[in-house]
């Protein structure tokens, strides 16, 4: 049913191996010597919070099921195992994890195709959010750790603290990516001072409204002139 089968005798080696080994899916049962199937799954999920963990259980073991579902772990089964029951639940899973490979690979090569392109390319929800950036706009605002889609950092405290952009006709009171926010859909020229150098950009925003929500994303596009 699967490429690869890593088994653990108990919780200590089956932590070990995941750790080793990185496995899409874990099927543990609860009682195990040296460390249970839940404090293994705990620090699993602390490694990798999205991993698909499936618990084997007796009845009278529901006290640890309530355990299992409060630590995010995504299914149990209850013992007498039925096979049929088990493959099941296995292939649910297994397609979440499927979706979701998808999905990156997905992202990734949209990544790649953002920093192909000539302008410095950014995007923030109303929050002020980075939802993503390209390769230019990593090396124009001195981003560290370009491989990364930067969602996880709070850009806009970042441009803020290293606020090297001018806008024609901006208030100087006012940050550049608040007046853009402020100004939606307008074009406008502004300065961008990198290293010593200036560089002149022409600035085009676009306003999207996010399929299935009411959240708006700006898209920000400086074309060196």
């Amino acid at each position: 049913k699967v490429k690869k089968l890593y088994v653990g005798v108990d919780g200590e080696e089956g932590l070990a191996l995941y750790k080793e080994h990185k496995p899409d899916l874990i099927l543990t049962d609860i009682r195990m010597p040296k460390m249970d199937g839940i404090s293994m799954s705990k620090k699993i999920k602390e490694l990798s919070p999205d991993i698909p963990i499936v618990v084997l259980s007796a009845h009278s073991e529901t006290n640890y099921l309530i355990e299992a579902i409060e630590s995010g772990i995504g299914g149990y089964l209850l013992k007498p195992l039925d096979k049929e029951k088990l493959y099941n639940t296995l292939e649910e899973h297994a397609k979440i994890v499927f979706y979701g490979k998808e999905k990156s690979e997905h992202e990734r090569l949209l990544q790649e195709v953002i920093n192909l392109q000539p302008s410095v390319i950014f995007s923030n929800d109303e929050t002020k959010k980075a939802l993503f950036t390209n390769k230019l706009f990593v090396d124009y605002f001195t981003l560290e750790n370009s491989s990364q889609h930067h969602a996880d950092m709070d850009v806009y405290e970042h441009l803020k603290k290293f606020n090297n952009v001018t806008i024609e006709d901006n208030d100087k009171d006012t940050f550049w990516l608040d007046y853009i926010f402020s100004n939606p859909n307008k074009c406008f020229k502004v300065m961008v001072n990198s290293e010593g150098k200036k560089n002149n950009f022409y600035v085009n925003t676009k306003l999207v409204n996010r399929a299935h929500n009411d959240k708006v994303v700006i898209v920000i596009s400086l074309v060196e002139l």
